[in-house]
Parts: C-alpha cells; sequence; structure tokens
C-alpha cells in the first residue's frame, strides 16, 4: 500500500469535523436547524429553477421544444420561493405530506398482507412494516415540526458519532502513512 494512497487522512479530518459540527448544532437548536437547512434547501431549488428558466427561454429562442422545460422551471421557482420565504410554514406542510404518504404506505403494505401469494413470513413484514410506517405518519401528520425537529436531533447524533469515527480513521490512516514513509526513507 503506497503512502499516497492514504495520504486523505486530512480529508477525512476535515469531513470528521463537519459532520461533528453539524451534530452538535442539530442537537442543541435543533429548530433552527431546521428551518436554516429547508431555507438553504429552498435557495438551491429556487437556483435551480432560475437556471432551468434560462434553458427554457434558450430553448425558446433557439426554437426548440422548450414547454416541459419551461413548466418544470415555474415550479421549482414557486417552490423555492415558498420554502426559502416561507420556511416555517413550507416545513409543516412538507413533513404533513410525508405523514399522508406513510399512512399511504402502510396501507399498501396491509392490502398487501392479505394477498394469498405471499408465505407467511412474507406477510408478517408487511404487517410490521406497515405498523411501522402507520405509526409514523400519524406522529408526522399530527406533531409536525415536533417531529421534524426530533428527526434532526437524531441526524445530529448519527452525525457526531460518523465525525468522531471519521477523525479516528484520519488519525490512524495519518500513523500508517507516517509508518510508511519511515520504511521508505529506511529502505533507500
Amino acid at each position: 500500500m503506497s503512502s499516497k494512497s492514504l495520504g486523505n487522512w486530512r480529508m477525512l479530518t476535515f469531513n470528521g469535523i463537519i459532520a461533528i459540527f453539524y451534530g452538535l448544532l442539530a442537537v442543541i437548536v435543533p429548530a433552527t436547524t431546521v428551518t436554516a437547512m429547508v431555507m438553504y434547501f429552498g435557495i438551491i431549488i429556487l437556483i435551480i429553477g432560475l437556471a432551468m428558466l434560462w434553458g427554457a427561454v434558450s430553448n425558446i429562442r433557439a426554437q426548440l421544444p422548450y414547454v416541459t422545460d419551461l413548466i418544470s422551471s415555474i415550479i421549482a421557482i414557486i417552490v423555492g420561493v415558498a420554502l426559502t420565504f416561507y420556511t416555517a410554514k413550507s416545513l409543516t406542510i412538507f413533513v404533513v405530506i410525508i405523514g399522508i404518504w406513510a399512512v399511504f404506505v402502510a396501507v399498501v403494505q396491509f392490502y398487501l398482507a392479505t394477498r394469498h401469494e405471499f408465505i407467511r413470513s412474507e406477510k408478517n413484514t408487511f404487517v410490521i412494516n406497515g405498523l411501522i410506517s402507520l405509526a409514523f405518519g400519524v406522529i408526522l401528520f399530527f406533531n409536525p415540526f415536533e417531529t421534524a425537529q426530533f428527526l434532526v436531533v437524531i441526524s445530529g447524533v448519527l452525525a457526531f458519532i460518523f465525525g468522531v469515527v471519521l477523525i479516528y480513521i484520519s488519525v490512524r490512516l495519518k500513523n500508517i502513512n507516517k509508518v510508511l514513509i519511515e520504511e521508505t526513507e529506511e529502505e533507500n
């Protein structure tokens, strides 16, 4: 193994620090983190929508098909503006939609569990997944913002752990790299 292939320990350390920073931020101020994430996501969608609009206008000028691109860009711009400037309301609506989707998935899984072509263990899997999806959907539907904050806290804890692991791996790679360099110098 060459020392060059292990030279990315700095990048791992940097990514670990970012993950730890996000983890701490998500655990300490989850409401602010959720709002900021949705707002930045809205800005990204808005920029993409504007770029798509530019492409649609270019297609109009070049007399190319443009209707689908124009409609998509307008929808992206509207969603981007809503998420950027009406973040809290957009977040609530989004989480409620996810809750409705989870309930729908639960209903489909319950229906599939009643089908005769599945064996008992598959039916049990559908029922268990359906119950979990139903519970998740109901929680999101009735308590959207607090659930979103809870999910951010969970992602923060996971990011913190991931960051610590990345830093540990980067230190190990740095030590291996150092040993390889010393061995190469001794050989020469």
